[in-house]
């Protein structure tokens, strides 16, 4: 079973994914200000990332989704609130495609079911920079940092480096530069929350967003506008509280 950290003992159940340059220790920051008495929280990392470094694998979007799939079966959970971050949320598409317990999707900063179309040239140079384990996490944690300090940004270097495996992240890296056709293996009706940061990259803007995601029947998108590519670490208590209160309802 997928490692997790497991917090609160409440009857409203979320499970919690992360994104390509962290683990669940990116959810820290909210951990004072959650609900335990109402809500069960349930951070979770992947094959090759922290709770699960040890758990090897293909890394790719079919294992993953299958690994929570299988997670919410040996957690006994009759029905779960999908929260996930960049990356992650192209597993939590296909998640809610693959299990009927879904109830809704909570997802932060997301990438298309179909992952981020990028330059030919671009794509081959960020895998192989990745997999070569140098420059590659330095490059997008800095061109996504401009408006932090150093200990931002060496903070966030630090973390894409201890949080997984090498073959791990690049796997993942992969998955979402390869675009495909899973842009139509969804499911159009669950309902869909959106969580953006107004500072964050060209790709994850919110009309950006409105486009990728319209073939989703119930959407609402929220703008964080103190926020970059990490609400939930750059405004730890607006994203506790939107979290719940999108939860609740």
């Amino acid at each position: 079973m997928l490692g997790t950290k497991i917090i609160g003992n409440g009857d409203i159940k979320i499970i919690f994914l992360h994104e390509l340059m962290g683990d669940c220790r990116n959810y820290e920051a909210i951990f004072p200000f959650l609900d335990k008495e109402n809500f069960t929280y349930i951070f979770t990392d992947l094959r090759g990332y922290g709770l699960s470094k040890e758990i090897k694998g293909e890394y790719n979007l079919e294992e993953a989704s299958n690994d929570v799939k299988n997670l919410i079966t040996k957690l006994n959970l009759d029905e779960v609130i999908l929260v996930s971050h960049s990356m992650s949320t192209m597993i939590a598409q296909r998640v809610a495609l693959i299990e009927q317990k879904i109830k809704k999707l909570i997802l932060t900063t997301p990438i298309s079911a179909s992952g981020i179309k990028v330059p030919e040239i671009q794509k081959k140079s960020l895998i192989r920079k990745m997999s070569e384990n140098k420059r590659a996490i330095e490059q997008i944690v800095r061109s996504s940092s401009r408006r932090y300090n150093q200990s931002w940004v060496k903070y966030r270097i630090d973390m894409g480096y201890s949080s997984s495996l090498v073959e791990a992240r690049t796997s993942y890296m992969n998955m979402y530069l390869n675009t495909s056709d899973n842009e139509n293996d969804i499911n159009e009706e669950i309902e869909v929350n959106i969580i953006l940061g107004k500072h964050d990259s060209a790709v994850f803007a919110k009309k950006e967003t409105e486009k990728n995601f319209s073939k989703y029947k119930n959407l609402n998108i929220i703008e964080c506008q103190e926020a970059g590519h990490y609400p939930m670490i750059e405004c730890p208590v607006f994203y506790a509280s939107k979290i719940e209160e999108l939860s609740k309802k």
